[in-house]
């Protein structure tokens, strides 16, 4: 007998996963795909034998204990160390009792959601956003409602305008302030400020997600919304997976005392607790390795692809392609000319074993038809000038053959 529920029935894959379904079917055929599809970090850079190194030691020194039960708000020494590590965005004025360690940011997105989604919310995001947040907040009942990009982040005068629309029904507005998902832009100073102050006028909560904040290819490092925030009305999400290896699932959300009280109570009834072992090997790494080192080495062979990405896309994709240059983060959001569907002309790639995610997937109001984005995190330079040209040529071959 299958299980059944309105919730369960209402739930579909991940599109992004859809897409990563079909590089797998074929890796079975023993057909290798060049996937720019990912969201991955590139696994070369998994600091695997420090990792190993650390996993030695912590058993050694503390055996049993660091595999045993442990605190649903998390690991103490770690709390504390990100109390010192958040300062590098500017955010000062917390102590560990404002932070829970979640497996993973995903997870602590779930939670806000079902914490604070009730029927009739609205949540607000950018559009295009990151399609696991939409696909989160819509399992939890919320409308989502899609705020344009400009340059420098979200359109603060749109998102007013949307806060008004919706006043007393938005739960809270989630934003990619640092190299957005999927577009890589960062959100200026001054929409920082403004943000949250249009939180305050309108009695709602922002979610900061910052997964990609400290991959920039210029070094700076910009201040978090959650630095402007003198009204408690910022959920700060922080996570280890695009900077150490996702698979450790380290993540953490700050707020004030009494939310992260709430939110832990919510983790009680879930998954007790985040791997004790992992929050342990994190923790050593960030504190007594190089961490600093280790991420100036992804920056540098980051940008490099980067780079040829966006090179080998100007000099092979049609006439009148936009494409928008990152400053950090993993992707590139390209936008063909109007007319054209990336979704519909997926499988016409796909043929030549190149995978790409469609900017549909990442657009709450069912936009973003020309667009698609671009990560160039997991494949080699050489792999990207060889197959970029490659992607663009099945791209006009579709489009004239469309004529």
């Amino acid at each position: 007998m299958v299980i059944h529920s309105e919730f369960l029935d209402s739930l579909s894959p991940s599109s992004i996963r859809s897409i990563t379904a079909k590089i797998r079917d074929k890796a079975k055929e023993g057909i290798q795909v060049v996937s720019f599809a990912g969201g991955l970090p590139s696994k070369e850079f998994f600091p695997t034998h420090d990792l190993e190194e650390i996993c030695h030691k912590i058993l050694s020194d503390e055996g049993g204990e660091a595999i045993q039960y442990a605190a649903s708000d998390g690991y103490d020494p770690l709390r504390m160390y990100l109390v010192e590590f958040m300062k590098r965005y500017q955010v000062n004025d917390i102590n560990y009792k404002n932070i829970l360690i979640t497996s993973g940011a995903q997870q602590g997105l779930a939670y806000l959601a079902k914490g604070l989604i009730t029927p009739g919310s609205v949540v607000v995001t950018e559009n295009p956003s990151y399609p696991g947040a939409l696909d989160t907040f819509r399992a939890y009942g919320a409308q989502v409602v899609g705020v344009k990009m400009d340059d420098d982040g979200m359109n603060m005068d749109m998102l007013e305008q949307v806060l008004a629309a919706h006043a007393g029904k938005v739960a809270f507005i989630y934003t990619i302030a640092d190299f957005q998902n999927p577009m890589g832009i960062s959100m200026s100073i001054e929409k920082r400020k403004r943000i949250v102050e249009l939180a305050q006028q309108f009695a709602t909560f922002i979610v900061e997600d910052g997964p990609y904040s400290l991959i920039s290819f210029n070094g700076t490092v910009i201040p978090a919304i959650k630095s402007f925030d003198t009204y408690g009305r910022v959920i700060y999400s922080g996570s280890t997976s695009k900077t150490i290896a996702p698979g450790l699932r380290i993540g953490w959300l700050i707020a004030d005392e009494e939310s992260i009280t709430k939110l832990v109570y919510l983790k009680m009834r879930d998954d007790l607790q985040v791997n004790n072992m992992a929050q342990r090997q994190v923790l050593q790494y960030m504190r007594d390795y190089d961490f600093d080192g280790h991420l100036q080495q992804v920056i540098g062979v980051y940008k490099q692809r980067r780079d040829a990405m966006v090179e080998s896309i100007r000099a092979s994709f049609p006439e009148g392609t936009k494409v928008i240059v990152p400053g950090g983060g993993l992707f590139i959001w390209v936008e063909l000319p109007e007319g054209n569907d990336t979704l519909e002309m997926f499988d016409y790639v796909f043929q030549k074993n190149i995978a790409y995610v469609p900017g549909v997937f990442f657009c709450p109001d069912g936009s973003g038809k020309n667009a698609m984005r671009l990560n160039f995190s997991t494949t080699g330079e050489e792999k990207i000038r060889e197959c970029i040209p490659i992607l663009g040529s099945m791209i006009k071959a579709y489009i004239n053959g469309k004529k």
